[in-house]
């Protein structure tokens, strides 16, 4: 296993400007990688953000994408731009592309089987470039079931879309999160590790979830990613990156 970051704490601003200084504070609390939306990039020069993770000897895991992907018109204007997103991301070394899809009430069946035709489309896309499309779940697609991730999951392929877990999105939701990884386990490319309680987001350790219990429904892997994404926080970044970091270190021996 590996652990990683999420570079939001930081703010878009920061990350836009001071990205060098954000990896080094990551580094200083001994994070192997992170995470970051592609909006904070500057797509057009890979080497840019490339040369910055080398510096600070840290992996880019991902950079981060999203759109309303149950709407056919929205898709297409998507695809037209992903071709040379999809370069700069394999350019920069980052094996997966996280992708988070939009709410919508009730989406008919529809809208479904749009959102999983869209996704197999992204995917072969990524594949083509040896990278990995993750499907990174909120809290709608784990109601009712998980009923919307069964049904993303039944109708795209494996080898083109996994999953981006979010652990804390899960709890949110009421679900149990060492379950639903149990049962979607064969389709998890990685972790998006988070606590939470009913009225606000914490550290890792300093919420409700129960983190003993859903460690150990994952299996030790070598090539496997745990990416602490904190979507808010009262502390100074560096400060919540660092209680995180030791919780993990503590239960993980990582």
């Amino acid at each position: 296993m590996n652990i990683a970051i999420q570079t939001r704490p930081w703010g878009p601003e920061a990350n836009r400007q001071t990205l060098p200084a954000i990896l080094a504070e990551i580094a200083g609390c001994d994070y192997a990688g992170f995470e970051i939306g592609a909006q904070h990039l500057d797509t057009a020069r890979p080497n840019i953000l490339r040369s910055q993770a080398a510096a600070a000897g840290l992996q880019v895991v991902g950079i981060h994408i999203g759109g309303e992907i149950y709407d056919p018109a929205n898709v297409q204007a998507m695809l037209q731009n992903l071709d040379r997103l999809f370069d700069y991301i394999a350019a920069v070394g980052a094996p997966f592309v996280p992708f988070s899809g939009r709410m919508k009430t009730d989406k008919t069946a529809a809208e479904l089987q749009q959102q999983a035709d869209a996704l197999n489309r992204i995917g072969r896309l990524c594949a083509a470039r040896g990278l990995r499309l993750a499907y990174h779940n909120h809290f709608w697609e784990i109601e009712n079931d998980c009923a919307e991730l069964h049904h993303l999951c039944d109708h795209t392929d494996p080898a083109l879309v996994g999953l981006c877990l979010d652990v804390g999105w899960v709890q949110r939701a009421g679900g149990t999160p060492a379950d639903v990884t149990r049962t979607f386990l064969d389709r998890i490319a990685y972790f998006h590790i988070k606590d939470t309680t009913p009225a606000e987001w914490r550290e890792v350790g300093h919420g409700d979830l129960d983190f003993p219990t859903l460690f150990a429904a994952i299996p030790r892997r070598d090539d496997l990613w745990l990416v602490v994404e904190q979507d808010e926080t009262r502390r100074p970044p560096v400060e919540s990156a660092q209680m995180s970091r030791d919780v993990l270190q503590r239960l993980l021996g990582l």
